[in-house]
């Protein structure tokens, strides 16, 4: 059994390899809302090293995410997002854990898969890994989203 702060998983890493890799593009690159565009750019800034390791250790492919949406614009240049992820696997221990702070403007945690996933996991018992972060730069040439 492998843990992530409280939460209790089981993983099949090759499995979800393979399903990243029939995957294309993940949701924020497929969509083209400047909200999504601008984090499809950023994106390399804003995930913290632990939280690309963590992604590493269970297949996932941080270029791909499920989703990834604009909550707001905190101040000028520094907005707020949400998104996750999803990795093959099944979610053993759960409940009303605190998220894990990974950085001092992000944070993760895992629930059971409720969140649309990429197609190339349908049909899969899947584990889904969402994110917060509350420092991703305004990159894009253009009006910033409100």
């Amino acid at each position: 059994m492998t843990t992530f702060a409280q939460w209790e998983f089981t993983v099949d890493r090759e499995a979800t390899v393979a399903a990243y890799a029939r995957a294309e593009i993940g949701g924020s690159a497929s969509c083209n809302c400047n909200g999504c565009r601008n984090f499809a750019v950023a994106r390399n800034s804003v995930y913290p090293p632990a939280f690309l390791l963590f992604l590493e250790s269970l297949g996932i492919d941080f270029q791909k995410d499920g989703e990834a949406y604009h909550n707001a614009c905190l101040s000028p240049g520094r907005h707020d997002y949400g998104g996750w992820f999803h990795f093959v696997g099944t979610l053993e221990k759960t409940g009303d854990f605190p998220p894990v702070a990974m950085s001092e403007n992000f944070e993760a945690w895992l629930v059971s898969k409720g969140a649309p996933s990429l197609e190339s996991f349908h049909g899969l018992p899947l584990v889904e890994v969402a994110f917060h972060a509350t420092a991703v730069p305004w990159v894009l040439d253009e009006p910033e989203a409100m």
